[in-house]
């Protein structure tokens, strides 16, 4: 069951990046792109990958926030290597090896089974969140994000609902969880010592810094779309708000790697009120570019910092 579903979504993550790379074939037939190919081109994908390169560290520190909550103490250096070796494989199809390979990393080098769980857990739920609010509150400042929220003012009230409940649930099942599980399974109740979640302030610093990711990001999609077409108007507020919005349902879609299509395909959809199909194809092609490069880029400084964490953490035992 388990293998039917794993070859269906690879299919249809085939399926839609075939979609959108005929979509941009025929958006870009018959147009001359020898004007894109510049140095100022060249410098904001450059820029772009810069700024996607900079959302490593950002995550790695969201990271150790929540493990030190766990009473885990790991390096920043040591935790950005995990992550920009790992992350990398999630162009491998079905979105989960680079979770495959992050625990293999993360318990290999000391962080505990529950600890790596409890936390990549909560980074899942916390980055769809920040995603999703970034999404909505930039989109309210564009003009076109602005008439979309008049028109659909009651899903995105009854969304607004459903992420301040889950917050609510996430703090009370922190609270009751531990006495739940000591009055129904008492024989099972020292999973709980030392605290279920990390503290309420470890998990608000991380999602502060999930929000600066897409800050980042979006700011990266901001440079890349004024010197790739600077002839152009842009909606700096609709770009962003396109880039986190999509973001969302390119990690959550399973079978495209690294969201591959996908997430091309949403952008495409929320770019064209304000843009041109070539021009939001050339964008959106950009992009893809930058934030390969950008992973090129974080694999390479993960393998490089991660012998040099080795030894301190050694140095460090051994005193």
């Amino acid at each position: 069951m388990k293998r039917s579903y794993r070859i269906a979504s690879l299919i249809a993550g085939l399926i839609v990046t075939a979609l959108f790379v005929l979509y941009a074939v025929r958006a870009l037939h018959g147009r001359d792109l020898t004007v894109y190919a510049t140095p100022r081109a060249f410098c904001g994908i450059i820029l772009a990958a810069l700024c996607w390169v900079i959302t490593l560290p950002l995550i790695a520190l969201a990271w150790r926030s929540m493990l030190s909550g766990l009473e885990v103490y790991k390096s920043w250096r040591e935790l950005i290597a995990i992550l920009g070796i790992t992350q990398f494989a999630k162009y491998v199809p079905g979105n989960i090896a680079q979770y495959l390979g992050r625990a293999g990393m993360s318990l290999s080098r000391g962080i505990p089974v529950r600890a790596f769980a409890v936390t990549v857990m909560l980074e899942m739920l916390l980055v769809v969140a920040a995603a999703m609010m970034m999404g909505l509150g930039s989109g309210v400042w564009s003009t076109v994000g602005w008439a979309l929220v008049r028109d659909k003012s009651e899903q995105l009230v009854f969304i607004a609902a459903l992420l301040t409940a889950a917050a609510a649930a996430l703090l009370m099942f922190r609270r009751i969880a531990p006495a739940l599980l000591r009055r129904v399974a008492p024989r099972h109740a020292h999973v709980l010592e030392g605290g279920l979640l990390p503290p309420p302030a470890a998990i608000l610093a991380a999602f502060v810094l999930y929000l600066l990711v897409y800050a980042c990001l979006g700011l990266g999609l901001i440079i890349l779309a004024r010197l790739l077409l600077p002839n152009v108007s842009h909606d700096n507020w609709l770009l962003v708000a396109s880039f986190s919005l999509a973001w969302i349902v390119g990690f959550v879609t399973p079978g495209a790697p690294a969201g591959l299509g996908v997430r091309e395909g949403l952008l495409l959809l929320m770019l064209t009120p304000a843009y041109s199909s070539a021009t939001a194809s050339i964008l959106v092609i950009a992009l893809r570019l930058a934030t390969t490069l950008g992973d090129v880029v974080n694999f390479v400084g993960g393998l490089l910092i991660l012998p040099r964490s080795r030894l301190v953490s050694e140095s460090q035992s051994s005193s």
